[in-house]
This record gives C-alpha cells, sequence and structure tokens, in this order.
C-alpha cells in the first residue's frame, strides 16, 4: 500500500528530541517511503520550557532541511505539535502558531496525566473563533483515557479529532498504551494514525503498528487512518 500521509513527525533536525542531523531526517523520510508514506509533515514540539520553538524558528529549521532532501523523498510540509498550555493557546488564538497547512486543522499535546479544565471551551474557541479542527496527538497514552475512554469520545463528538500513533499497537510506550489505542480504535474514535517518529529506528514499530490496523480491521480501515482521514483533516472537515 501506499500513498499514506503522515501528519504527526519529528524529521526535522536539532529542534527538539527528534532527528540530530539533517542526515538522520532524510533517513527517516527514507524509510517512511519505504513503507508507504508519499507526504510527510513534519511537526517539531512547541512547548515553552522545554522546546522553546516559535512559528519563526520551526520554519527557519524546514528551510534548513529542505537543502538537504532529494527528489525521490516523500513531499514535505511544515506544522507544529503544539503543547496545549496557556501560552500555547494564545499563541494559536494570536496566529502566532503553525496549524497544518491550509490553516484548516491544528495539532495539538495534552498533559499526560490529566486534560485542563478548561478544554471543552478552549477547544470551542479553536473550532468556532479560528475555524481550526482541534487534532488530539496520541490520546492513548494520556492516562486520563486510560481511566475513562469517554472523556475522548465526548471531544470527538463535540468536533475534535484523534490522531493514532501507530507504534502504540504494538506496545512501543507499554502496555496500558497498547490497551487503550486497541480500545479507541475498536470504538472508531480515530480520525487517523501517524508514525510520531523521533529517529529512523522507530519506522519499524510504525510498519508493525500498520500490520496490525490491517489484521485488526481490515486494509479498508488503514487506508482511512492514512490516507482519507488524513486528507479530510488538512482540509478541515469536522470528523462525524
Amino acid at each position: 500500500m501506499s500513498g499514506f500521509i503522515d501528519l504527526h513527525c519529528h524529521f526535522l533536525a536539532g529542534i527538539d528530541d527528534g532527528a540530530k542531523t539533517p542526515e538522520d531526517g532524510v533517513a527517516m523520510l527514507r524509510a517512511l517511503g519505504q513503507i508507504g508514506f508519499t507526504r510527510v509533515i513534519a511537526t517539531p514540539h512547541m512547548r515553552p520550557g522545554l522546546f522553546d520553538n516559535t512559528r519563526e524558528t520551526s520554519r527557519a529549521a524546514f528551510d534548513r532541511m529542505r537543502a538537504h532532501l532529494a527528489p525521490d523523498l516523500p513531499a514535505v510540509d511544515l506544522s507544529t505539535e503544539h503543547y496545549f498550555d496557556d501560552v500555547i493557546f494564545s499563541r494559536i488564538m494570536n496566529d502566532e502558531a503553525l496549524p497544518y497547512p491550509g490553516e484548516r486543522a491544528v495539532l495539538l499535546e495534552f498533559y499526560e496525566s490529566d486534560f485542563p479544565l478548561s478544554i471543552d471551551r478552549r477547544l470551542a474557541d479553536l473550532r468556532v473563533k479560528k475555524q481550526l479542527v482541534p487534532v488530539i496527538a496520541h490520546p492513548e497514552r494520556y492516562q486520563r483515557i486510560w481511566r475513562d475512554p469517554d472523556v475522548l469520545e465526548r471531544l470527538v463528538d463535540a468536533g475534535a479529532a484523534a490522531l493514532l500513533d501507530s507504534a502504540a499497537l504494538v506496545g512501543k510506550y507499554g502496555r496500558k498504551p497498547k490497551q487503550s489505542a486497541e480500545e479507541l480504535l475498536e470504538r472508531g474514535l480515530y480520525h487517523a494514525a501517524c508514525s510520531d517518529a523521533h529517529r529512523v529506528s522507530d519506522i519499524d514499530e510504525v510498519a508493525a503498528g500498520i500490520r496490525r490496523i490491517e489484521r485488526l480491521h481490515g486494509p479498508e480501515e488503514v487506508d482511512f487512518l492514512l490516507r482519507t482521514g488524513p486528507l479530510e483533516l488538512l482540509s478541515g472537515r469536522i470528523p462525524e
């Protein structure tokens, strides 16, 4: 299978905990291409106090990386993984962040243990005031979702989208995230899947995760999560 779109990857060199060198980033893109990805969106962390990236520093890193890319690699685009605290929420609302290409959806990362109390109101602000679909990165890793998967279902019903880290399905992050990913997948709560690759060695687990999606739910689910779903989110379609 081919034509996959990766909505979440850390192939930009030297900007966060992803690729350390341009050569590392190129190797990641080449490996992703070999398992069917034809478009990969860079999503470096924007997390104050840990990865102090801005829209400008991310764009500069992307421009530097492009000089190392070859025509046989997947097409690339730029966005950011926004850590959804007060600072980053303000940046998004003030047009100082980096939504997905086309500016119809935005990738969000949350606290591992819980979601902010204001999450419903703030996600509504993104949808209504900014016309952005909130895309929740790897919800299977969040302890709040382990305790109560209905929390994610409520957010999805309200217009958010959930993005599966494919490697979670083969235990990359441990037993709890694996179980959570399987349950959320069974419930039909994911609108897309991604690699969230940080280094080339991650790609084998991504490939194994994609094969597991096919074993559990068939090739049609693979096609939806890695091709149709990502295209819908980039176009700003609200999940149903």
